[in-house]
């Protein structure tokens, strides 16, 4: 007796075959896209993280920059919240190394060295910290901050946002600074910077603003005051961001394009991102003494 069973001819299986192939690759494909998609979040993610923590803490620090230390016309050969030259500091002071701000003299991964930014106020009540968490406990104390970019201690590859605190005794006859040194290796602030620049709003006679480097100012005549801050930190992501990332070749950061390379030994494609912040100087805004 013949059996009437026919099973998938060869044509039948080796069509299944094409189409279960053409949807197992399918969703290869969204799975790759959907890792890929993720990795970026997730750089973004690390950046956003750290840039919010961090850049808040840095501007209400530099909100009190000249409180209390002068008048309020600050100046580059005076007593001044925004130090560039050892004027800035009281002529009685008998530390010899005393910090100063400084253009294109810090470590970087850019082309172009990071700036230096030091900066002093006089708290307005006691029992606050410095950047470096160390509690503020006289009223008479004047505290001096340093940011700058060094190598991470954990990852010698990677680079952060420190910040070194120190401080004087305001009205002694032979002020002190303690805790600060140029050596000083601080708090970090912001993990992985590759580059951090400053610019100074300043007003000159005439009530015209323009914004010169650290180094501008420093040399720039005495008639020039700043009355503000502007703040640029490019900052990478923690993770590698995925293959399709674009790496642009320059970064922009405060008008200013940076060619920036990866850490040695560092291979893959990394998400940076620059951010900017301008600060008003409330202390320095006036036309008075």
């Amino acid at each position: 007796m013949k059996s009437k069973n026919k099973g998938f001819t060869l044509v039948e299986l080796m069509v299944a075959l094409a189409l279960g192939l053409i949807i197992v690759a399918a969703a290869v494909q969204l799975l790759i896209s959907g890792q890929t998609t993720l990795s970026y979040q997730k750089a973004m993610e690390n950046i956003q993280d750290n840039a919010n923590f961090g850049m808040n803490y840095i501007t209400a620090d530099i909100r009190q920059t000249n409180l209390d230390v002068g008048g309020r016309i600050m100046k580059n050969n005076i007593i001044s919240g925004l130090i560039v030259k050892k004027e800035n500091y009281p002529s009685a002071i008998t530390t010899t190394d005393l910090p100063l701000s400084s253009t294109a003299t810090g470590d970087s991964l850019a082309t172009v060295n990071s700036d230096i930014l030091v900066i002093q106020y006089k708290p307005a009540q006691i029992n606050g910290f410095d950047c470096e968490g160390k509690k503020i406990t006289s009223s008479t104390a004047v505290v001096v901050q340093k940011y700058f970019i060094r190598k991470d201690e954990k990852n010698k590859n990677d680079y952060v946002l420190a910040c070194a605190a120190g401080r004087y005794e305001y009205g002694a006859d032979a002020p002190v600074l303690t805790g600060l040194t140029s050596a000083s290796d601080g708090q970090v602030i912001l993990q992985r910077v590759d580059q951090f620049k400053v610019l100074v709003g300043v007003v000159n006679d005439s009530k015209k603003m323009s914004y010169l480097t650290l180094k501008q100012f420093a040399d720039a005549a005495s008639t020039v005051r700043p009355v503000s801050l502007q703040l640029g930190v490019l900052m990478r992501s923690v993770d590698n961001s995925g293959g399709n990332t674009v790496i642009p070749a320059t970064y922009t950061l405060l008008n200013i394009p940076y060619t920036v390379s990866n850490p040695t030994g560092v291979t893959g494609k990394f998400l940076r991102v620059p951010l900017e912040q301008t600060v008003a100087i409330r202390n320095a805004i006036g036309d008075a003494q």
